[in-house]
């Protein structure tokens, strides 16, 4: 399926610490003026700047997913260890199989977003980094001997972003209209302050906002693609390919937003402003309902 594009959706975000944040880094720096827990850093062009990863992004979104396809069915999603039995791979003696329509079918829900040791995950992050200047402050602690009430390490600095704008992006390629639902969900408990980012959560750290500022929506022109749908991968193949994937035909998203539409000859590109993102948001979480509990 990767040797084509049927669709592609890109979220451009902006991240915005509205509790005190913590990346940490697992290095140690050799300024000396760091705290003992520092947030990572990277080189860029203008210079050493604190930023969040890629990969503590997609650690979060896998995570809050992976626990409400449990919630749905125990195992909805699997237990992403090569050592588990459980796991997707090893569950389906996946190891060997060389038709990737049946590595992707028999792989879970969660394994078919993010992927897995033997499929390509659909969903990319890029790094957020910071727009114009970020203040970090440093805060003090010690950890508690449970049996002696007394000091048992410490005392140590931790480093934390108090305010601060980045920007980052998301891209979900050729991907099924649940999936589409399932990081609206994501992005949703995130800006409710239900799930949080990095270090220390049960301190009081991690909670952020995560804005759409823009939607773009690219999708392989059909004939029958009207201006107010989106269509997941599984309306786009044929039957034979359907079935070898265990797709949707019915795989559409409709009575949508009209968003702002482009010709690219073999694509239509929709673009869709932070309003209009929410509607359609809205819409692929409703879908959500009738999708996973048939599953």
């Amino acid at each position: 399926m990767h040797k084509r594009r049927w669709n592609a959706l890109k979220l451009e975000l902006v991240i915005e610490p509205r509790a005190p944040l913590l990346i940490k880094s697992g290095l140690t720096s050799p300024n000396p003026s760091l705290p003992d827990m520092q947030f990572v850093r990277t080189m860029t062009p203008r210079g050493e700047m604190v930023f969040i990863p890629g990969s503590s992004l997609k650690g979060t979104f896998r995570s809050f997913t992976e626990k409400v396809l449990r919630t749905v069915k125990p195992d909805g999603a699997c237990e992403p260890f090569p050592s588990s039995p459980s796991y997707c791979v090893t569950r389906y003696r996946l190891a060997d199989e060389e038709d990737p329509a049946k590595v992707y079918q028999k792989s879970c829900r969660a394994c078919k977003i993010y992927g897995n040791t033997r499929l390509k995950g659909r969903l990319s992050f890029t790094d957020a980094f910071p727009e114009g200047t970020v203040k970090t402050e440093t805060r003090h602690g010690v950890a508690i001997s449970r049996l002696t009430n007394a000091v048992a390490a410490g005392p140590f600095d931790i480093e934390v972003l108090v305010q601060g704008r980045f920007r980052t992006a998301l891209v979900l390629e050729n991907f099924e209209a649940w999936q589409m639902g399932l990081l609206a969900l994501t992005l949703q408990a995130i800006n409710d302050g239900l799930v949080k980012l990095g270090f220390g959560k049960n301190r009081g750290f991690g909670e952020v906002s995560m804005t759409v500022e823009q939607a773009v929506v690219v999708l392989a022109k059909k004939p029958d693609l009207l201006r107010n749908a989106i269509w997941g991968v599984g309306a786009f193949v044929d039957e034979g390919e359907r079935q070898a994937y265990g797709l949707r035909e019915a795989d559409r998203l409709e009575e949508l937003p009209e968003g702002a539409e482009t010709d690219l000859a073999v694509f239509v590109q929709r673009t869709y402003d932070r309003e209009a993102w929410q509607r359609v948001a809205e819409k692929a979480i409703e879908s959500l309902t009738q999708v996973l509990e048939a599953a």
